[in-house]
């Protein structure tokens, strides 16, 4: 006898009334006060640092929201029958894009101390020295260079430590607002106390204003706020109607919302490969206008897959234990999400190294920049070991074990440990940029109260949501496929 059937599911307990999960939308509210407090007052002590806290803990909760949307659009594009009793649960996590929509105003209002290229939007207006855009000329080529290891005179061609063909990483380029006039990777110090503005400058310095007034184009104010209105209208819509089909199906029983909700699916996975490729591209991204990498958004779709596989189990194991999903999600649906989790691991892995291995080979300054700010100081360079290690090589061997993925203890384990190493990964790529170039680890108080704000909000809203509807799709046509699904 297969498992499901051994645990006689009962659709009367398919939901949250009277279980220790009706009430937890209200824990992540009081979550989500407490932190907005803590941020609140961040922001008054330093607008800046709560910028950057903010828009982890945003980057962060979107990619699991998305993750769990596409989990949704595909299982309907494809008509899986296995995964009927899942699915809701994505569902629900998947309208988390609608606080999110809300939440994003914060960063709107930030924009000034995230996105250097805002500043230099404007430098025709103002002079480059009130920008946080500050291009400093590259010390080989200053008149009075220091001779190379061998006493001969350094040129523009020399070769340097950080593999940039004789230009050093963006970050030096781009100079560093916070520190003295005169000082290592600081305006440079002359009379007065600014740069000077001739008509002739470094040709690097042109080069890098050159770059940017070409993707200004792209990288303006204007066209950016329409860009985040249509991305949100999309995924807002998506996730509605595919949610609001399954909805209104278990009052209906009409078997014609599923064949409207797979027709959906395909222009929805366009609008959505599309938006967030680009969404990743403006809010990630363009923190570091020069740098560009053509695979980013494929990086940054996996990382948010995988994650949203890690939250699917936790959570639904959460309500199995606690009632509401009894007898509906069993050890063959964990097995496959398992898979799918494992899976999405190695194509992560996949692609974060492509990226490596592509830009480390051109060496080409502008990309390699990326790299050399989380590997070149001890504290990111540990990070970075955690992702490979922790992030890759734990989880890897933790969960292809098809025993482990049929173990929900283990399983539940790797979920976890996949989830954390998820936030750790959205700060290693939004929080170096918080000062490019400088040593140190930038972990502050804001990076949690931001995190608990955006996390406590978005879970409170989708347990609400929960609170209002059945656990299960109790009218999907393909439900009972689903109950007695066993796994190959």
């Amino acid at each position: 006898m297969s498992a499901a059937k051994a645990e006689k599911p009962d659709p009367k307990n398919w939901n949250l009334a009277g279980s220790s999960w009706a009430g937890a939308w209200k824990v992540f509210a009081a979550i989500g006060v407490v932190g907005l407090i803590g941020s609140g007052v961040g922001y008054t002590m330093d607008a800046r640092r709560f910028a950057f806290s903010w828009l982890f803990a945003f980057i962060t909760m979107l990619t699991i929201t998305l993750g769990a949307l596409i989990f949704v659009i595909i299982q309907r594009l494809v008509s899986a029958g296995w995964s009927v009793t899942v699915r809701r649960t994505a569902e629900f996590l998947s309208l988390g894009v609608i606080p999110l929509a809300v939440l994003f105003i914060p960063i709107l209002v930030c924009m000034g101390h995230l996105f250097p290229w805002l500043h230099a939007e404007h430098e025709g207006a103002a002079p480059a020295e009130h920008s946080s855009l500050e291009l400093i000329k590259p010390a080989y080529a200053q008149p009075h260079a220091p001779p190379g290891p061998n006493g001969e005179p350094q040129t523009e061609g020399a070769a340097d430590p950080h593999g940039g063909r004789g230009r050093p990483p963006h970050s030096e380029i781009m100079g560093n607002p916070d520190a003295p006039h005169g000082a290592p990777g600081g305006a440079p110090a002359h009379a007065g106390g600014h740069r000077a503005h001739g008509p002739m400058g470094d040709p690097h310095e042109v080069e890098e204003r050159n770059v940017l007034k070409l993707k200004a184009g792209y990288l303006n104010r204007n066209f950016f706020l329409v860009r985040v209105a249509v991305y949100f209208l999309v995924w807002i819509f998506i996730a509605l109607r595919m949610f609001n089909l399954s909805a209104e199906q278990d009052k209906s029983k009409d078997p014609k919302l599923t064949l409207r909700a797979q027709a959906l699916a395909p222009p929805a996975t366009f609008l959505y490969g599309v938006t967030l490729t680009f969404a990743t591209i403006d809010w990630v991204m363009s923190l570091e206008p020069m740098w560009f990498s053509t695979i980013f958004g494929v990086i940054m779709f996996a990382a948010g897959v995988i994650s949203s596989y890690a939250v699917i189990i936790l959570v639904t194991l959460s309500l199995r234990d606690a009632g509401p999903l009894k007898g509906a999600v069993t050890t063959e649906h964990y097995h496959d999400l398992g898979k799918l989790m494992f899976g999405f691991l190695v194509f992560w892995a996949y692609t974060s190294f492509s990226q490596l291995m592509l830009i480390w080979y051109a060496s080409l300054p502008e990309e390699t920049t990326f790299f050399h700010n989380r590997w070149d100081y001890a504290p990111w360079q540990n990070v970075s070991y955690a992702l490979i290690f922790a992030g890759f090589v734990l989880p890897f061997f933790w969960t292809i074990s098809r025993w482990f993925k049929r173990n929900t203890g283990r399983l539940k384990v790797g979920a976890f440990i996949i989830l954390i190493m998820h936030v750790v990964d959205m700060y290693w790529y939004v929080m170096p940029n918080y000062h490019l170039g400088k040593e140190g680890f930038t972990f502050h108080w804001l990076d949690a109260t931001c995190l608990a704000a955006v996390a406590g909000i978005w879970g409170a809203f989708v347990f609400n949501r929960m609170a209002q509807h059945a656990t299960v799709p109790i009218g999907d046509p393909r439900l009972q496929r689903s109950l007695e699904f066993v796994n190959a």
